[in-house]
């Protein structure tokens, strides 16, 4: 188990790892919030072509069970805004008492995918390839778009 808390500070990394115990005695890990929705927005914009997968674009289920409409407006539900603090003009992510779970959701998987990555060495390529060497060698080579099709649910 690793203990976060969401940080609000523009330029935190998405997930700061501690050297060393706070007061209490506890390994906080602090997640960059404003960061992460900003790369999270970023990768909103991103296009693949055809079925080919994109590093680093949002590839979302074509399935309503999964993600419909609720899940793309709390995705979008905050924006950025100007606004004065301690006599200071910041910019701020604002969500204009929308409904912001899903992206609260994502904020926080992004953080344990980079957690995972620094503190586990996860390696996706290494997995994406495992994944396809149990489906059947190389002569059923399937593309993170197949997988994404099979989660969706689109292959039964």
């Amino acid at each position: 188990m690793i203990p976060i808390k969401g940080a609000s500070v523009y330029g935190k990394p998405v997930a700061s790892m501690p050297r060393k115990r706070n007061k209490n005695g506890v390994y906080l890990t602090e997640i960059g919030t404003d960061t992460a929705k900003e790369q999270i927005y970023n990768r909103f914009t991103l296009t693949p072509e055809g079925d080919e997968p994109l590093p680093g674009a949002v590839h979302f289920p074509n399935n309503p069970d999964i993600f419909d409409l609720t899940e793309a407006q709390q995705l979008t539900a905050e924006e950025q805004v100007e606004k004065w603090v301690d006599g200071r003009k910041k910019i701020l992510w604002d969500s204009k008492k929308r409904r912001n779970e899903a992206l609260d959701c994502f904020v926080y998987a992004l953080a344990a995918l980079r957690i995972s990555i620094s503190r586990w060495q996860l390696d996706l390529s290494a997995l994406l390839a495992s994944l396809q060497e149990e489906d059947g060698a190389a002569t059923n080579k399937k593309t993170l778009a197949d997988y994404a099709r099979a989660l969706s649910g689109e292959d039964e």
